[in-house]
């Protein structure tokens, strides 16, 4: 007997569907809010997407649900729903496979598949599942909270319309200062959306600033209140971990390994997590974070989804796209907004020339487009005073940091490692591959003195203290390459340490990297238009120490505001690091 589908069937789900015609034709987003949700109804959306040769690039489906029990109950019933849509069994079966409702089956059940494999830490709150390489998303709203409601309000179904400023899409350009995580981030989010895009970046490739880091960690926040750096670090790993999936080789650029974080004494903030991840929303919060089990120390916890990366690699693949030109060797210093003005009257023909930036280097026009996006790092405040009217700028602040590395041929047999990254004083990572092979990284350091990226003995010191809190037994061993006598309380050399290729009497051999990263006094990122300047320019930038972490869902938030979007988190912690909430000072 042919199972009895839901009331909203893949049939009702395309023929709803169908009554929208081609109306999505001509725009770049379309928003379906669905309400309480139904997958069948989004995979058949979905699936009337992929199909469509006019489709919008973007298609978002907002949906509300109580709680992650009732996602995975909704992939139960969608599971239901496709099965009895499935082409007959036996050797009929190999035939329907080629007719359309066998390719329909197929379809929709390996979408629903893609949709499982997301439906993992659906904590109350807002998460992004992203499809078919960003460009169909489904937001859950998972919780009872007002807003969602709003939002729904704020998006009904329909094209995302972007503000009335906008000017057409043929008129829209924008040039991105700095290629960065954040620049190349957000030249990647708009060059989806048909934007044209320039990077400009002073170095003679991209990632030459502090995205250029060997390797770095992603791992959520944690807090016992969650606070809002905590929710917006979550959806920050989700967005990277895709981007990785997406475009990244596993195992070479990146690695899902987990990460182990120490919560050390003397820490500034408060460790642990909400009390109710150990309680209610303790199975769902497992797949975030828990408290790690034995033998790890006492203070420690770990984080499932986090991993380690190496940024330039996934800098490189963002910028490749054929809506993004790459600049480098760029060092613009000023910023002219050129009013828009009329072609001409002579001949009654007053048709408006859109209004544009020019970014200037020594009075010299680099690059001319409507809107800018300044992601230049420590020299972002100086380049958003040179464009506003009273010469204000962000309250953004240099941060040096330095990494210390080695090749892991050097270390001898038997070196105490970690099965995964470790952090919580700076971070230790190791098997990282580089051109001269594997190889393990400790730091950084956080010096907002020094401006300057140069490699100190002094910050090698500071690492391997860093590394002796972390992991003693590593740095006991480590010592002799950074020019550390290897003893504890008087003890003699280690005999695990004897065994490193260096003699016990000589310099260090460690190897080192640094660069300025920066941040603001609240420590969240500056992302939206730029205050008490003319309209276009806006700023992503100031990530301070969790630049991998954020950097890409800011540029989401900025692409999404504006195309008119759903933004990809709550709008008050989006607020929350929006540029215009300093009191800029000239």
């Amino acid at each position: 007997m042919t199972p009895t589908p839901p009331q909203a069937s893949l049939a009702q789900a395309w023929h709803a569907k169908s009554e929208h015609g081609h109306a999505w034709q001509g725009h770049t987003s379309w928003c379906v809010a669905q309400g309480d949700l139904n997958l069948p109804a989004f995979l058949a959306t979905w699936h009337a997407w992929t199909l469509d040769p006019q489709r919008p690039t973007h298609l978002h489906v907002l949906a509300l649900s109580h709680n992650a029990a009732s996602v995975h109950a909704a992939c139960r019933v969608a599971r239901t729903t496709i099965a009895a849509y499935a082409p007959p069994i036996g050797l009929a079966s190999a035939i329907a496979t080629h007719s359309s409702s066998g390719q329909a089956f197929h379809a929709l059940a390996d979408l629903l598949q893609q949709v499982t494999d997301q439906c993992w830490g659906l904590l109350p709150g807002m998460h992004r599942l992203r499809f078919a390489h960003g460009h169909v998303t489904l937001t859950l709203c998972v919780g009872d909270s007002p807003e969602y409601a709003a939002l729904m309000r704020q998006h009904p179904t329909g094209p995302c319309l972007p503000p009335a400023d906008l000017g057409s899409e043929t008129a829209r350009t924008v040039t991105v200062i700095g290629s960065g995580i954040s620049g190349a981030g957000t030249a990647r989010a708009l060059a989806e959306r048909g934007w044209q895009v320039t990077v400009l970046d002073a170095g003679s490739t991209p990632a030459a600033g502090a995205s250029g880091v060997p390797v770095g960690v992603i791992a959520p926040h944690t807090s016992h209140d969650d606070s809002t750096v905590s929710r917006l670090t979550r959806a920050g790993v989700r967005l990277m971990r895709h981007t990785l999936q997406t475009w990244l080789n596993e195992g070479n650029d990146w690695v899902s390994t987990g990460v182990l974080e120490r919560r050390l004494p003397g820490k500034t903030r408060r460790g642990g997590v909400p009390l109710s991840w150990l309680n209610e929303l303790a199975e769902v919060a497992q797949d975030w974070t828990h408290k790690a089990p034995h033998p790890a120390p006492d203070d420690a916890y770990w984080h499932a989804k986090g991993a380690w990366l190496r940024p330039a690699q996934l800098v490189r693949a963002l910028l490749d796209h054929p809506n993004i030109r790459w600049q480098g060797h760029a060092k613009p210093d000023a910023l002219k907004y050129v009013a828009s003005h009329s072609n001409g009257t002579a001949l009654g023909d007053e048709t408006p020339f859109p209004a544009t930036w020019q970014v200037l280097q020594a009075g010299t026009v680099l690059a001319e487009a409507c809107r800018v996006v300044i992601a230049a790092g420590p020299g972002s405040a100086a380049l958003v005073a040179s464009a506003t009217t009273d010469g204000s700028s962000p309250l953004i602040n240099p941060v040096r940091g330095q990494i210390s590395w080695g090749l892991m041929a050097d270390l001898p047999h038997g070196t105490p490692l970690p099965a995964s990254p470790v952090n919580g004083n700076g971070a230790f990572v190791h098997s990282v591959s580089t051109d001269e092979g594997p190889a393990w990284f400790v730091g950084s350091t956080f010096d907002r003195l020094n401006d300057q990226p140069d490699v100190l003995a002094d910050d090698h010191q500071e690492n391997h203290s860093r590394l002796a809190a972390l992991l003693p037994d590593t740095a006991h061993v480590l010592a002799p390459l950074f020019g550390v006598p290897n003893t504890a309380q008087g003890e003699p050399t280690h005999a695990v340490a004897n065994g490193l290729k260096t003699a016990p009497d000589a310099p260090y051999t460690v190897r080192g990297w640094a660069g300025i990263r920066c941040g603001t006094p609240d420590r969240f990122p500056v992302v939206g238009a730029v205050p008490h300047a003319p309209e276009g320019l806006w700023i992503n930038a100031a990530m301070g120490s969790r630049g991998l972490t954020l950097a890409l869902l800011c540029g989401e938030i900025l692409a999404a505001r504006w195309q008119g979007e759903p933004l990809p988190v709550e709008a008050k912690m989006a607020k929350a690091m929006d540029a215009a909430r300093f009191t800029f000072k000239p």
